[in-house]
């Protein structure tokens, strides 16, 4: 027995012996070494250079794969978000780049080229107001022509002339070549009727290049507003030229009669020149630039030519212009002595716009009375001076003038009649004791 068990427990203490053993030689997977690839430091800087090799070569995803790695790795480098944010502008992920750019500015307030970077990204989507609080703030920190540029542009997409026309000067101080900053600021003058500056300003913007069927529309208001209609006009020898077109840089306004290929002409400095340019240029359907054309000889006392332009004008002009274009045809009708188109037109004018043109009628009929009356015509004279006082029956100084009329006609009831209604209607007229006299002498 008790051999037996000796054994026995010799066996157990020995198995017991074994199995401590065997553990021993299991791997502890909590004590197994890292894995060598774990154990190499991710490599910032190179990732940086590699997502900046990947961004000037234009491909933008592999770009933000490397620079967002980098950032990740060491997020303390402002130029890899800096970098980042340009690959996510670039690859048109406009939310993204403004994100990490706001970030960089909450941390770094001074930082001018985040500040730029993000004031185009808010440019590019049209956001004026973000483009104006973020830039304005870094004005203390750098002048040059980008931020004033695009100061500039938001302001005046904000309607605020003031501030755009302030940073467009400046802009054009530090880029005199810049043809659209030139062209902007002309627009401002042009709304603020400052008509010499905007010419200034149009003009120069052409010389440096920049054309358009638009900046020759707007720097012919200008000159129109200048009353530069025509310019100093001269004789041009054109061969096979056409009265209305542009040759070179003239405008041929008519042919000089009796003379083959002779013209007279406008120079390039001229409302008619520019006009014409924009309807060469493509506008010749839109209403506005026939009838700031027309108005061109309209003003310059081309009433033929301007009379002509108005009659063929009248199915273009849209409904909102429709009071302005009668009012304007009726002045042409006036130049060519068609009295009775006149007084049609004005009447539309005020139909359309009595608020405008009411009083234009009473002022027409009285022009009309005066033409007659230069003319001997005494009894269509009283004729229209008739229709002013129906127009207007209060007003004394027609009712005087209509008096007045009927004397010189030896209609002296009639003229009697006129002159009661004036000291009724002003019993202290300067007039009185004449108009008095008169009436004894003829009532």
């Amino acid at each position: 027995m008790t051999n037996r068990f000796t054994i026995a427990a010799c066996l157990i203490a020995g198995f017991a012996h074994l199995t401590l053993a065997g553990e021993d030689t299991i791997p502890d997977e909590s004590k197994k070494k890292p894995d060598a690839a774990a154990s190499i430091p991710v490599d910032a800087k190179a990732l940086y250079q590699q997502g900046r090799d990947s961004l000037f070569r234009g491909k933008y995803e592999d770009a933000i794969k490397s620079l967002k790695a980098a950032v990740e790795a060491d997020g303390k480098q402002t130029s890899y978000r800096l970098y980042l944010a340009r690959a996510y502008r670039y690859a048109k992920q406009p939310q993204q780049s403004e994100k990490l750019l706001a970030e960089i500015l909450k941390q770094a307030p001074d930082h001018v080229e985040a500040g730029q970077l993000l004031a185009e990204v808010y440019y590019s989507r049209e956001k004026w107001k973000d483009v104006t609080d973020t830039l304005e703030p870094l004005l203390k920190y750098r002048h040059d022509f980008p931020t004033y540029h695009m100061l500039a542009e938001a302001a005046y997409n904000q309607d605020d002339y003031e501030n755009a026309r302030k940073y467009f000067r400046e802009a054009i101080k530090l880029n005199p070549d810049s043809g659209p900053d030139h062209y902007q600021l002309g627009n401002i003058y042009l709304a603020e009727n400052r008509f010499a500056l905007a010419a200034r300003s149009y003009e120069t913007s052409l010389k440096l290049g920049l054309d358009s069927v638009v900046l020759h529309y707007k720097l012919a208001s200008a000159y129109f507003n200048l009353r530069n209609y025509f310019g100093r006009i001269s004789v041009a020898t054109v061969k096979a030229g056409q009265p209305g077109t542009i040759s070179g840089n003239l405008y041929l306004i008519e042919q000089v009669p009796g003379k083959k290929d002779v013209f007279r002409v406008a120079p390039e400095r001229s409302a008619v020149f520019h006009i014409e340019r924009a309807i060469e240029g493509g506008l010749a359907e839109r209403a506005d630039t026939q009838m700031l054309l027309a108005n061109v000889y309209l003003n310059a006392r081309r009433y033929d030519r301007a009379f002509e332009m108005y009659q063929k004008l009248g199915e273009m002009v849209p409904e909102e212009d429709a009071a302005l274009y009668a009012f304007y045809f009726a002045q042409s009708a006036f130049g060519v002595r068609k009295y009775d188109d006149y007084l049609d037109q004005l009447k539309a004018a005020v139909k359309l716009d009595p608020e405008a043109y009411g009083s234009a009628l009473v002022d027409g009929y009285l022009h009309v009375a005066d033409r007659y009356n230069q003319g001997g015509q005494l009894d269509k004279y009283i004729e229209h001076l008739a229709m002013a006082v129906d127009e207007s029956p209060q007003t004394t100084s027609l009712h005087l003038k209509l008096g007045n009329a009927f004397e010189d006609a030896r209609k002296y009831e009639n003229a009697v009649q006129q002159w009661r209604l004036v000291l009724d209607l002003e019993p202290d007229h300067p007039e009185r004791t004449r108009l008095l006299n008169l009436i004894r002498k003829h009532g």
